[in-house]
């Protein structure tokens, strides 16, 4: 693992640990986060099924997350795959613009 992959983790998981979904649930609960990649370049995805698949507050809440991860030292990027609702694709192409 590199210093660089290490860095990202820890950051990583210390923005999710402290994080819930704008309806009260944890993000890091299994129903919501589905999968968490982190590189050696310190590129950062993840797999997020949103709560509610029609609420603009959680497309609001995952576009403020990419933000967030993004201004961490160590991340080189950061891509938000939406999965599991009806046209996730739409939901991933607006979160990673």
């Amino acid at each position: 693992m590199s210093r660089a992959q290490a860095s990202a983790q820890r950051r990583l998981a210390k923005i999710l640990r402290n994080r819930k979904e704008p309806h009260g649930l944890e993000i890091t609960d299994e129903s919501v986060l589905k999968g968490v990649e982190v590189d050696e370049a310190g590129i950062v995805q993840l797999w997020i099924k949103p709560t509610r698949p029609h609420c603009p507050c959680c497309l609001n809440d995952l576009l403020k997350l990419r933000s967030e991860i993004k201004k961490q030292k160590g991340v080189l990027a950061c891509h938000i795959e939406v999965v599991g609702v009806p046209q996730s694709d739409r939901w991933t192409a607006a979160i990673n613009e």
